[in-house]
């Protein structure tokens, strides 16, 4: 490689010749031969382009990856057939590049700087993925013999070499390479891809083929990133598709200009669309190719993070995949819908037939779709998802990928530490300020935990009054009120407008702990379902926040939930909805719909998300204590805060716990408070 600029080689344009050739290969593509003549592919080679990657100290013309993708596109440009029929022999030479210096590198970068070219077949029609592959290597008679079916073997008839993916007698992945001509080698001419006759991606015959030991090669000699270059391969290709349909769209407005004197606006703005499709399409693929020659720089030097940058590189070409391919496929639509925009009438009708068959305008549509379908962007998207989120490389099967899912939900888990107080320490607290002080001083500048205070039957105690005045001692801590019986809390509206008012007071740091046991009656569920849907009845959000605002709430927002069943219920509620939207919901009860309303499931002494299995990893775990004692030893076990200056911004319970809020089915006779137009509708 040298220090020019990246992509600086511009063989397409510079190379004697090559111009003039493109352009012969495209009127050979308009004129729809059945098969583009292998001189094309030959002269090719002849003036450099297989040899764009080999270093110049090595015979090559020593070209970047960018220099590779802007002489494919161009290729493309002018038959993307023709291009896609070398892609075996780039990947090829890509995996001799980035080898190691040794024999195997030294005889094919040989090789390819002589000129020769390189198919061969990796794909098996009867399913085989890239792990399990029929065609074997056999030395029984002494010779490695190959013998097996491939299925695609792309651009094999131009080539002079071929190379197969076989497994050898161990049992290993090889790579098994054999010339064209030799004994054993059939190539079928029987590709009827759609309109991609001229890729020769016919099948492949090989019936005891011999080859060199020394034309062999493991497996693992695919470098770094081969899954993105099996891809840019082809996007380079959609592309140059992209530019062949924006360089016709251009030969139609000028047929249309001479035939008319000017060109409809219509038609003008289609080419303006074309163009800046396929603008967008060449800077994402430029990108991907930097991104790809700082990877393949990295390999070649042996650099501790070759392997992160050339993850990083096949990522992004995956990223591209998404975006190039819809908007090849667009520009090429478009093109098509060109010649529609001339004036009305029959012969305008048949004047854009012609102009559509003079310039076979459907080519580039018909080339953009098949070649899309190699490898579908849905896999792609998935892959990149499951990179980013679950770190698996690959789209993995259904067990791997589960554990991997678990193990980032648990990576991202920090137990939270839950006290439940009953009912006579929770009393204490509240009217004893010495005591008070002591547990607020052992809890200050300790990691924050939560305080669970459980309302009991005979207790005779209201936990959300011993946390009102617990709130501003404890000011970085949550609160939970713990239920259980709930025909004793009273009608589901005055629970919810305590558990409301303690989500004011303390700005969204409370919970609703439910513990009664796994059973449920109706009536029981509908005063759950009674007290959520009415913690939401009057948004946040309608509150004016200036001081200056004519009104003191967008009443429009503010909603009925007039529900039905054991506890008949109008609203709204009279107190705003939380700052985390809903006061986080946790039950010992299992619902059907339990995602629906539940935040947390209780499970012995742990909180556990709702899907948790019998090994959930928990988001809290509870200690019960019953003195003053207890509860200083907890907060002796707590992590003390680095900096406890910087944690003391107070942070909503459901932010601690990443929890999304739930979505709450509205009740069907959910309906506004506050008709629209009427004089209340702004109070």
């Amino acid at each position: 490689m040298t220090s020019r600029p990246f992509g600086s080689l511009d063989w397409a344009r510079r190379t004697p010749g090559i111009p003039a050739l493109l352009d012969e290969i495209r009127q050979a593509s308009i004129a729809d031969a059945p098969e583009l003549p292998q001189s094309f592919f030959t002269r090719l080679a002849a003036a450099g382009f297989g040899r764009i990657r080999v270093p110049v100290a090595e015979g090559g013309l020593g070209g970047d990856v960018l220099d590779l993708l802007d002489a494919l596109l161009a290729i493309a440009a002018a038959d993307s057939n023709l291009a896609q029929a070398w892609r075996t022999h780039v990947l090829a030479t890509e995996r001799h590049v980035k080898s190691p210096a040794g024999p195997l590198r030294d005889r094919w970068i040989s090789r390819v700087a002589a000129g020769s070219i390189i198919g061969g077949g990796w794909t098996e029609a009867d399913g085989s993925g890239p792990s399990v592959f029929t065609t074997r290597l056999s030395t029984e008679t002494g010779v490695p013999r190959l013998t097996g079916r491939k299925f695609y073997s792309t651009g094999s008839r131009y080539a002079d070499w071929l190379e197969y993916s076989a497994v050898d007698d161990a049992g290993d992945l090889v790579i098994a390479a054999l010339p064209v001509d030799a004994e054993g080698v059939t190539l079928l001419d029987d590709w009827t891809g759609f309109g991609q006759r001229a890729t020769a991606s016919g099948t492949t015959v090989l019936d005891g083929a011999p080859v060199d030991p020394d034309d062999v090669a493991p497996w693992q000699t695919q470098h770094l990133g081969t899954p993105g270059w099996q891809q840019m391969i082809l996007l380079a290709v959609l592309v140059g598709i992209g530019e062949g349909a924006r360089a016709a769209a251009s030969d139609l407005i000028d047929q249309i200009d001479r035939a008319h004197g000017g060109s409809p606006i219509l038609v003008l703005e289609g080419y303006g669309r074309i163009s800046a499709l396929v603008a967008s399409a060449r800077a994402s693929l430029g990108e991907i190719g930097r991104l790809s020659e700082i990877a393949h720089r990295a390999i070649i030097a042996g650099d501790a993070d070759a392997e992160a940058l050339a993850d990083n590189a096949v990522n992004a070409v995956f990223q591209a995949q998404a975006t190039i391919v819809p908007q090849v496929i667009e520009a090429t639509d478009k093109l098509m819908t060109l010649p529609a925009l001339l004036a009305d009438g029959s012969e305008a009708v048949a004047e854009a037939q012609n102009l559509r068959s003079s310039l076979r305008l459907d080519r580039f549509w018909r080339n953009a779709q098949t070649l899309s379908t190699h490898n579908p962007v849905l896999h792609r998207l998935r892959a990149i998802a499951d990179r980013e989120i679950y770190a698996i490389d690959r789209i993995a099967d259904p067990a791997e990928r589960e554990a991997a899912v678990a193990q980032s939900i648990a990576d991202g888990i920090r137990p939270l530490t839950v006290v439940r107080l009953d009912a006579a320490l929770a009393a204490r607290l509240a009217a004893d300020p010495r005591s008070l002080d002591a547990v607020a001083a052992a809890f200050g500048g300790r990691e924050p935990v939560l305080f669970q205070f459980d309302e009991r039957p005979g207790a005779h105690f209201d936990a959300a009054v011993a946390i009102a005045t617990l709130l501003h001692r404890l000011p970085t801590a949550w609160f939970a009120v713990g239920t259980g019986d709930l025909s004793l809390t009273g009608h589901p509206y005055n629970l919810a407008r305590r558990i409301a008012s303690l989500e004011q007071l303390s700005g969204g740091r409370t919970a609703w702990v439910l513990d009664d046991g796994d059973t449920e009656t109706e009536e029981q569920r509908d005063r759950i379902r009674v007290v959520q849907q009415l913690l939401r009845t009057w948004p946040r959000e309608s509150i004016a926040a200036d001081a200056g605002a004519r009104h003191f709430a967008q009443t429009e927002s503010i909603r009925r939930i007039n529900a039905d069943g054991a506890f008949p219920t109008a609203g709204p509620l009279n107190v705003p909805s939380s700052p985390q939207h809903l006061p986080v919901f946790v039950s010992s009860r299992r619902f059907d719909d339990v995602h629906r309303y539940v935040d947390l499931l209780v499970r012995d002494d742990a909180w556990v998300l709702p899907y948790a299995d019998a090994a959930g990893h928990p988001l809290a775990t509870g200690h019960a204590v019953d003195d003053i004692d207890g509860l200083l030893a907890i907060a002796g076990a707590l992590p003390q805060i680095a900096d406890a200056a910087s944690d003391a911004a107070p942070q909503t319970l459901r932010a601690r716990l990443r929890l999304p809020a739930p979505a709450l089915y509205e009740l069907p006779g959910a309906s506004a408070r506050f008709e629209r137009g009427s004089e209340t509708e702004a109070s």
